[in-house]
């Protein structure tokens, strides 16, 4: 059988290699891999070289981009069957989503709308009455976890559908951990939504028993100069700071460390905390917004209240002390990461596209990952 259909893709696009960046990178060569006509909308594309002098003025070149946006993605849409648009908060939603939504329906395709902002809540309880429309008008809705779902149904009444990130599993080994050594990770933006002040906090107080615990962060953000001076001032050693890496290489650093530390504040189905399962690190983090809708309690994870930085130090010691609590938590979220393959999310996607099952087209075999998670 033919392709089913043709898919225009609306994120962004890496660099930075932000949550939305990897999961609609991957998205587009899973689909490709299936047989699908698959192109992808960089909402954060570069302008044009006559406008490249506003490129170094952020609010100027926001809005140049925000007029630019229309045609092109009028353009795209008409060449498509499915506008698929990954949606966010505050200002992405008016100038990106709301053109992708309206450029679709107004060419005649069918628009799914993929929403997965961490700070739903308060933005729909701000902007409802401005980002309603949008949800009406998209023909399906679909969010990665229950507590989105949960979020927009309440506000909307909308039917939500499930469809979880995507984690390629064959980019992670799993490694089981009988001996934890305190060798910790945090690969988040260096933002106050993140709180990696409170995870280098709790770093502090686990090194005062563990001196030679070791911290790596991973990302760059407005708090990189405050966090090194934090380390700096308070003399830590061990800490590396390691920048922005490509998506394809994290799956080695995940590999060299034992437990992976998170501090979010507002969050929502982070996937680096699946792909920390995926490696076999043990997860301590904040349960804030979507998390603990993903890992329970003491059963896939140790959580904590958000900004308590002394449970999340509490919470690596007790890892680091019992080994076989540790060990226990690390398999037992290794079928959360499960539940992300391709072969388990591609399903539910199809639905909301409205394409034919998945066992009808030729693309199936060749689509197909394989899960090495034990």
């Amino acid at each position: 059988m033919p392709a089913p259909g043709r898919v225009l893709v609306v994120a962004p696009a890496p660099p930075p290699y932000g949550g939305m960046a990897i999961q609609a990178q991957q998205l587009c060569k899973l689909l490709r891999a299936d047989g699908i006509d698959v192109s992808l909308f960089p909402s954060n594309f570069p302008l044009p070289e006559r406008l490249r002098i506003v490129d170094r003025l952020p609010g100027v070149r926001t809005v140049f981009r925000s007029l630019l946006i229309w045609p092109a993605l009028w353009r795209q849409a008409r060449q498509v069957d499915v506008v698929h648009v990954f949606a966010a908060s505050w200002w992405y939603f008016f100038l990106v989503v709301y053109p992708a939504v309206l450029a679709g329906r107004f060419c005649g395709k069918k628009v799914v709308l993929n929403y997965r902002g961490g700070e739903a809540g308060r933005f729909l309880e701000w902007f409802g009455w401005a980002t309603g429309p949008a949800f009406r008008l998209a023909h399906a809705i679909t969010a990665p976890s229950e507590f989105l779902k949960e979020v927009i149904g309440k506000r909307f009444g909308a039917s939500v559908s499930i469809v979880p990130n995507i984690l390629d599993s064959r980019a992670f080994r799993f490694r089981p951990r009988t001996s934890i050594q305190p060798k910790m990770l945090v690969t988040r933006h260096l933002e106050p939504a993140y709180d990696i002040e409170s995870v280098v906090m709790a770093f502090r107080r686990v090194q005062e028993r563990y001196p030679e615990a070791s911290l790596w962060i991973v990302g760059t953000g407005s708090q990189e100069r405050h966090l090194r001076d934090l380390v700096s001032t308070w003399n830590l050693g061990g800490v590396r700071f390691l920048g922005n890496l490509a998506h394809s290489d994290l799956p080695d650093i995940y590999d060299q460390c034992d437990i992976y530390l998170n501090a979010s504040r507002i969050d929502n189905f982070p996937g680096a905390l699946l792909e920390a399962s995926a490696a076999g690190l043990v997860v301590v983090s904040t349960a804030a917004g979507g998390i603990p809708f993903i890992y329970q309690q003491e059963k896939t994870a140790l959580l904590v209240e958000p900004g308590d930085w002394q449970g999340l130090a509490l919470a690596a010691q007790k890892v680091l002390e019992t080994p076989a609590l540790a060990l226990d938590l690390a398999t037992a979220a290794v079928a959360l990461a499960r539940a992300c393959d391709w072969r388990e999310v591609r399903e539910s996607l199809y639905r909301a596209y409205g394409f034919p099952s998945v066992s009808a087209f030729s693309g199936l075999d060749k689509g197909a990952i394989s899960c090495e998670l034990p």
